[in-house]
């Protein structure tokens, strides 16, 4: 575990006249990031620590996570605690948050984030793959938050999240299981912005296009050699379907994630929150 003592995050206006800098007031809120080694699940808890926020970090490797627990909290000054484990292994999720209440006695705001399942197409995919990849983009998730509910519903302002991607609103070449059961996750969210109303969870799913991750070089080489292009020719060519001109930060999503977790925004509830560039030409 990696601990440092809160330090006071002071919030100066803008030297620009007339814009004041926004304060989320999210310090000492608690968050518990998963996939937060690296890319995305880091830009995140990155975002939200710049903001105040305490922080709980998972991921399947523990070098990675123990180096960046450590950054953050000497770049920050908010107590990280971090926890080798598997985002798609149901049975941890209990002593997890047993862990997260004895260390922060509380929980505001849970992010969701875990690799993709396999690239390949209907006639690629085994039954196996299938069924871990509806428990690690559904199940997984559906059960953190039941389990976590009543820490949750102690917050002043309770947040769930889910990382999908855009493939909830357009179906991505060789990314089958993605686009199979990614949209199911916008269905949870709605269902839940109903169900937990009462209880103050506001629920959202963050659908980030092409960002500049391991996942995306991934995709790139599975490109590369299904069309016999060249990996800087696929890239090339994603890049250049972005209207914004270039892939995503990881930090687009983190801001994003962290005016979403503040009660400045508690009306917004059940959304799926498109972070590309203006890629999806969807309506």
């Amino acid at each position: 575990m990696i601990f440092s003592e809160p330090v006071a995050v002071v919030y100066e206006p803008s030297h620009i006249s007339g814009i004041k800098t926004m304060d989320l007031e999210l310090k000492g809120h608690v968050a518990l990031v998963q996939g937060a080694s690296k890319g995305i699940g880091r830009g995140i808890a990155e975002s939200l620590a710049a903001e105040g926020c305490h922080l709980f970090l998972t991921a399947r490797s523990h070098d990675p996570l123990k180096k960046t627990a450590e950054e953050i909290a000497a770049k920050h000054g908010v107590r990280v605690h971090f926890h080798q484990a598997d985002s798609a292994n149901l049975s941890e999720i209990p002593s997890l948050l047993k862990v997260i209440e004895t260390d922060f006695g509380r929980l505001d705001i849970i992010v969701c984030n875990s690799g993709g399942p396999p690239a390949g197409g209907i006639k690629d995919l085994t039954p196996e793959q299938w069924s871990e990849a509806g428990k690690l983009l559904l199940a997984a998730p559906a059960y953190m938050l039941q389990l976590a509910l009543p820490l949750l519903r102690r917050s002043p302002a309770p947040r769930f999240f889910i990382v999908t991607s855009s493939s909830t609103r357009v179906p991505v070449a060789g990314l089958t299981l993605s686009n199979t059961f990614r949209p199911g996750i916008v269905g949870l969210i709605k269902s839940l912005t109903d169900e937990l109303a009462a209880d103050r969870v506001c629920c959202h799913s963050i659908a980030p296009g092409r960002f500049d991750t391991d996942r995306l070089s991934h995709l790139i080489k599975v490109q590369s050699e299904k069309f016999q292009k060249t990996q800087d020719q696929v890239r090339d060519e994603m890049v250049a379907a972005i209207p914004a001109g270039r892939l995503g930060d990881v930090a687009d999503i983190g801001n994003l994630v962290a005016f979403l977790s503040a009660r400045k925004s508690d009306y917004l509830r059940g959304g799926n929150w498109l972070v590309d560039g203006g890629l999806v030409k969807g309506i």
